[in-house]
């Protein structure tokens, strides 16, 4: 893969939003930091002010007031055609052209951008390649001819072909049914690993956001942020009342699926019992307990008892608080 330019932070400073002949505003005085190379997730529910939140940085909504911050340029008054050039957007609704064949989608950006034909056709077959497509095979399909899933995979890599160090996806996994959607989360994690980029994800599922999202913020009401920090931070410490309804009653058991047996103290040797792998979550190794395993072994690292894992898990609840 060629080398791919890093994400940029995002700052944005009392953004808001008011619509004409309304009261109230739609999103009323943001202020975000966005660390470079991570992705963020907007998660709150329906009508918040998420999604409006997230258009404003590419400026598909024009902020009523505010500023907006990109790798340290203020790009509140850069003319919106040049700022969306260099923002990937991925929408739920994925939006390819019906009348363009696959490469020619992905190729969208670039050609707008000026590249020649042949660094065009080298990106449009590697962006294919990375995200799991075939170009021989399915670069002169139409997005008809493709499943849901594969759209949505050409959706992403259209976003990246003009390397952008900014990402913004609204839902864009929310159309697909539950065994592609899990599938393409898991994929876009791993993506994301190699790519860095800045990555703005809106969703209102919160199974999403702690999946996805470097850091997570909880939006309520106009855009405002009820709490902003990692998963782990979240689960341990709701910060009001707001953010306990989304981690709800099985909040420990969710923290548990966000940590991996690669940072647990092992107890040397291998023992009569289950093995899973150092990638494996707590939560897996919760239910290889549950199941009547009395130790795990991990790999040939060691092993792990039901008293080590519960000491685990109680030393990480005090270490996020």
């Amino acid at each position: 893969m060629s080398k791919s330019t890093i994400g940029q932070e995002i700052r944005l400073e009392r953004l808001t939003k008011r619509y004409p002949n309304t009261e109230k505003a739609a999103v009323n005085e943001f202020s975000l930091t966005i660390p470079a190379g991570e992705c963020v997730v907007f998660v709150g529910p329906s009508g918040c002010g998420k999604t409006t939140t997230m258009k404003m940085i590419n400026r598909i909504i024009e902020p009523t007031s505010g500023k907006i911050f990109i790798g340290g340029e203020d790009v509140t008054q850069t003319p919106a055609h040049e700022l969306r050039r260099n923002i990937g957007y991925v929408i739920q609704q994925i939006g390819l052209f019906p009348h363009l064949t696959i490469a020619d989608n992905v190729a969208t950006v670039p050609q707008l951008l000026g590249w020649d034909k042949d660094r065009i056709r080298a990106r449009v077959n590697e962006l294919m390649t990375l995200v799991g497509l075939d170009s021989a095979e399915y670069g002169s399909r139409f997005p008809k001819q493709l499943s849901g899933g594969q759209q949505q995979r050409v959706g992403v890599a259209r976003a990246l072909a003009g390397d952008p160090a900014v990402l913004l996806m609204d839902e864009p996994f929310g159309a697909t049914d539950p065994i592609t959607r899990v599938r393409l989360q898991k994929e876009f994690r791993a993506l994301q690993r190699d790519l860095k980029k800045t990555v703005v994800f809106v969703t209102h599922d919160f199974e999403e956001a702690l999946l996805l999202g470097d850091r997570i913020a909880v939006l309520s009401d106009q855009s405002t942020v009820e709490q902003y920090g990692t998963p782990l931070e979240i689960l341990s410490a709701p910060a009001t009342k707001k953010v306990e309804s989304f981690v709800g009653e099985a909040g420990s058991v969710r923290m548990l699926g966000l940590l991996s047996l690669s940072a647990v103290s092992l107890k040397p040797g291998n023992v009569k019992g289950p093995e899973l792998s150092q990638d494996a979550t707590l939560r897996e190794a919760m239910d290889a307990f549950i199941s009547g395993a009395e130790a795990i072994n991990v790999g040939s690292k060691g092993h792990l008892t039901f008293h080590d894992l519960q000491l685990e898990i109680a030393q990480t609840r005090a270490a996020a608080k």
